[in-house]
């Protein structure tokens, strides 16, 4: 019993970490900070928008928006038929089944769902160094890295 359990342990902490988090997320994008401008951009690709501040730094902005449109769904239920046993003319038992019928729950789902991350990259215009990191957003989630 014990060797079946510690593989399925493992494969459960495992798939633990796979899940996307703001975590996950937030270990992702602070590993820049520090790091080449030139590599992040490499990685992360052209910004979304980027800004000269004021003190002659850039900032790199990325942003993702998405909009889901969830479908409205009817929970049914399935109540079996019954069985009666009842008696002809001639004394004989017969067992008689009805039949069974889908039942609604009501309805779920349903509306739209509006998804954005924005993620900041503040880069040093003389080293070219990520100085600092900053996201916000229901969308910024990863996996958790280990």
């Amino acid at each position: 019993m014990n060797k079946l359990l510690l593989p399925l342990l493992l494969l459960g902490m495992a798939g633990c970490s796979m899940i996307p988090t703001q975590e996950g997320y937030a270990q992702k994008v602070y590993r820049w900070q520090g790091r080449d401008a030139n590599e992040m951009l490499s990685v992360w690709g052209p910004p979304t928008k980027t800004m000269q501040m004021p003190n002659g730094n850039t900032l790199y902005s990325y942003v993702k928006e998405s909009t889901v449109q969830q479908p409205l769904t009817e929970n049914t239920r399935y109540e079996p038929g019954t069985k009666v046993t009842v008696t002809d003319n001639n004394g004989q038992a017969k067992v008689i089944e009805t039949p069974g019928r889908w039942v609604s729950n009501g309805f779920s789902g349903g509306g739209t769902y509006q998804y954005r991350c924005a993620t900041n990259f503040v880069v040093d215009k003389k080293t070219q160094e990520v100085l600092s990191v900053s996201f916000e957003g229901n969308d910024c989630v990863a996996p958790l890295q280990r």
